[in-house]
């Protein structure tokens, strides 16, 4: 088996020594560069990788992506795609001979993607009949002439260690355009209003997701769910009281068996001093205990968080005794926490709680 590890760059002198050696068991190390004034090229030619320059213009990064797989020879059997601020984990080749077979032409296997969110990747593929899709958060598409054929690993095999600092600012056209081109993909289309809610346009946030939710093709209840949080919140945002809340509701009625919508919901209720509601959605959150590995999940509401909530609102329901066992076992997750440590002191004193 002949592994290829590829990657498109530009400007990440910082990132590519370690990327180059989390890759040293692949047969092949191939950064494809985009136009890198800094030691970029210099480096990764240092660390033994093959480096080629290519001009996309206008700027996409399928195309570049393609630009990249091209470049590797006929005969590689498996092809890895990463960014350099990505990392193959220990022990990542064994576990994928382990699990290809000559039937393979694809692999999902465990992505980090940082902040505590980690969920099932898939741009492990075979060298051919593969091509790259959309202008960004492009993913590996298979030619319509072939049968894709999927291994599996619950293996850790790649982690994400992003430079926070980096822009986004070239996803927005990117996004756009991606609609243009294919204005069924739901996708592309929850991409986009999301992306708007990152800048605080909310009441365009609020036209694209009500637009999301209303495609056919808007099937997955995990996304539809995400949909319907962030329509409360641009709505909160905007001061729609009501409409918050009834998105809020409609988020847990899409997907009950997810804690995300339930703790939104318990911190609407919360804000609103609507203290039974909050009560009965965080009590909610905390009797799921299945952590989808999906990128829809929040890893805060593992946390103190529901915890947090549901002793709060039980304190002014009257319910103290559960207050204070509720509050005990959020201070487990956060035992430094200045907040939940005055909120137990004032508890067990007793006097009003944050």
């Amino acid at each position: 088996m002949k592994i290829a590890v590829y990657a498109i760059s530009k400007n990440e002198e910082e990132f590519v020594t370690r990327f180059c050696d989390s890759a040293k068991d692949a047969d092949l190390i191939l950064i494809a560069d985009t136009g890198s004034t800094d030691k970029t090229v210099e480096k990764a030619l240092e660390c033994g990788a093959k480096v080629y320059d290519i001009c996309i213009s206008p700027w996409r990064f399928d195309k570049a992506r393609d630009a990249a797989l091209s470049l590797i020879p006929r005969d590689y059997d498996v092809c890895i795609s990463l960014d350099l601020d990505e990392l193959l984990e220990p022990g990542w080749r064994e576990e994928i001979e382990r699990v290809w077979t000559e039937q393979t032409t694809r692999l999902r296997y465990k992505f980090d993607w940082g902040c505590g969110i980690s969920f099932f990747y898939e741009k492990i593929h075979h060298r051919h009949g593969y091509h790259w899709h959309h202008p960004v958060h492009e993913y590996p598409r298979p030619d319509g002439r072939i049968q894709e054929v999927y291994a599996h690993s619950d293996m850790l095999l790649v982690s994400h260690h992003p430079d926070p600092t980096k822009s986004r600012g070239q996803y927005m056209p990117l996004l756009e355009l991606a609609i243009k081109e294919d204005p069924h993909c739901p996708r592309n289309a929850f991409y986009h209003a999301r992306e708007l809610t990152f800048y605080d346009r909310w009441e365009e946030a609020v036209k694209a997701l009500n637009s999301y939710l209303a495609m056919p093709e808007a099937t997955w209840a995990n996304e539809r769910c995400y949909a319907m949080r962030l329509l409360g919140k641009a709505h909160d945002e905007l001061g729609h009281w009501h409409d918050a809340l009834k998105w809020y509701r409609l988020a847990c009625a899409e997907a009950p068996g997810t804690r995300e919508p339930w703790v939104d919901l318990a911190m609407f209720a919360y804000r609103s001093s609507m203290w039974i509601e909050g009560y009965s959605a965080a009590k909610h959150a905390l009797q799921i205990t299945d952590k989808a590995l999906v990128y829809t999940m929040d890893p805060t509401v593992w946390t103190e968080k529901p915890w947090d909530l549901a002793s709060i609102c039980a304190w002014h329901l009257g319910h103290k005794d559960e207050a204070i066992e509720l509050c005990k076992k959020a201070l487990e997750f956060n035992p430094t926490d200045t907040r939940l440590i005055r909120n137990l002191q004032q508890m067990t004193e007793p006097t009003m709680v944050d």
